[in-house]
C-alpha cells in the first residue's frame, strides 16, 4: 500500500530519480543502476541508467526472486559477488542470458511514511566484491531519492524551466559536494546570467521572455552530464554543479555550451538572440559544502560572454 500510495508505480522516468542512479553508476563504477520499486504483487523498474548501452533488457521483474525484492524484504543491503554461483538468484533471466548480470548491490529506501519501499542497485558484469565505502556511497545517495519522495508532488522542480529550484539546488547539491569530498573529488559551479532579458520582455513581450527562460535551461541540459544538477536559482540566472569536476572540465562545458548557442540562434528563429554572461568557481576537496558561497563567488567572477 505505502509504494501505490507514492503515485509513481507505471510513470515515465524523471530527470529528479534519474541523477542519482547515474551518479549511483559513476561512484561505483559500474554498467547498470537501477531505483526500484517493490509493491506487494510486483516490482516497478522507476529509472533505469546503463542497461542498452551494454545490451541488457531489463523486462519487468518477478517480484518473489528479483534482487531488489531481497533489499526490501531485509531493510538492509544486499551485496552479490556473482549471482551465477548464490541460489537466490542463479535462476533469473538476466542472470542466465547473455550478456550475464553477473554483481548486485542494493540499499533500501524508506517512503516519508516509514516503510521500505524499494532499493537503490547497481549491477554489473563481472564478479566483483562492493566496498563498505562503495556501500556507503550508495546508502548516502538513498537518501536523496528518499528526500525527493518526501516532497511530492514536484515542488522542487521550476515549473516554467523544469530545472531545480533554488532552494533544492542548493539542498542537494550541499548533500553531493559532501559526498564528492569523502571521496577526494573536486567539483565545479557554472552560474549564467542571461543577458538582456529586460530588453526582450519590453521589446517583445513577456511571453518571449519565458521562451528564453526555457531555451536556457533546455540548451544547458543538453551540454552537461545528467547526473549534474542544473538548477533557476534567479529571475534570469541559472547554475551548474559539475560533480567530480575540475575548471578545465568547466571550460570544456562552456566551449559546448558557446557552440550549442549559437546553433540556436541560427536555426531556433526566435526574435532574440541568446547571450549569456558566465561565473566560474571551483570546489576544492575538503572546502567545506556551502553551495550558496560559490554561487556567489562564480557571480563575483562572471567575465565571460557566450
Amino acid at each position: 500500500m505505502a509504494v501505490r500510495d507514492l503515485g509513481l508505480l507505471d510513470t515515465p522516468p524523471e530527470r529528479r530519480f534519474d541523477r542519482v542512479v547515474q551518479l549511483a553508476a559513476r561512484f561505483t563504477a559500474s554498467p547498470i543502476a537501477i531505483f526500484s520499486l517493490v509493491d506487494e504483487s510486483r516490482v516497478f523498474l522507476k529509472s533505469v541508467s546503463g542497461a542498452s548501452a551494454v545490451g541488457v533488457t531489463l523486462s519487468p521483474p518477478h517480484r518473489e526472486y528479483w534482487f531488489c525484492s531481497h533489499v526490501v524484504a531485509s531493510g538492509a543491503p544486499v551485496a552479490v559477488r556473482d549471482a551465477r554461483v548464490d541460489d537466490r538468484f542463479d535462476r533469473l533471466g538476466i542472470v542466465t542470458g547473455s550478456p550475464s548480470v553477473v554483481s548486485y548491490a542494493g540499499v533500501p529506501i524508506r517512503a516519508p511514511q516509514g516503510p521500505y519501499v524499494g532499493a537503490l542497485a547497481v549491477l554489473g558484469l563481472e564478479a566483483r566484491d562492493y566496498s563498505d565505502e562503495e556501500m556507503n556511497t550508495l546508502l548516502e545517495l538513498a537518501k536523496l531519492i528518499e528526500a525527493e519522495l518526501s516532497s511530492l508532488p514536484h515542488s522542487a522542480i521550476d515549473t516554467l524551466t523544469g530545472a531545480l529550484t533554488a532552494r533544492t539546488f542548493v539542498r542537494l547539491g550541499n548533500r553531493l559536494l559532501e559526498l564528492s569530498d569523502s571521496r577526494g573529488q573536486s567539483s565545479a559551479v557554472l552560474r549564467l546570467d542571461i543577458k538582456g532579458t529586460t530588453a526582450i520582455n519590453s521589446q517583445f513581450g513577456f511571453e518571449e521572455g519565458d521562451l528564453a527562460l526555457v531555451d536556457t535551461a533546455q540548451l544547458v541540459g543538453s551540454t552537461v552530464r545528467g547526473s549534474d544538477l542544473v538548477g533557476r536559482v534567479g529571475p534570469d540566472e541559472f547554475a551548474v554543479l559539475l560533480l567530480g569536476a575540475q575548471a578545465d572540465a568547466a571550460k570544456v562545458v562552456l566551449d559546448r555550451l558557446r557552440e550549442a548557442t549559437g546553433t540556436h540562434n541560427a536555426t531556433a528563429g526566435r526574435r532574440f538572440q541568446l547571450a549569456f554572461q558566465v561565473g566560474v568557481s571551483e570546489h576544492a576537496i575538503g572546502g567545506g559544502s556551502d553551495l550558496s558561497t560559490q554561487l556567489v563567488t562564480a557571480a563575483m567572477v562572471a567575465d565571460l560572454e557566450l
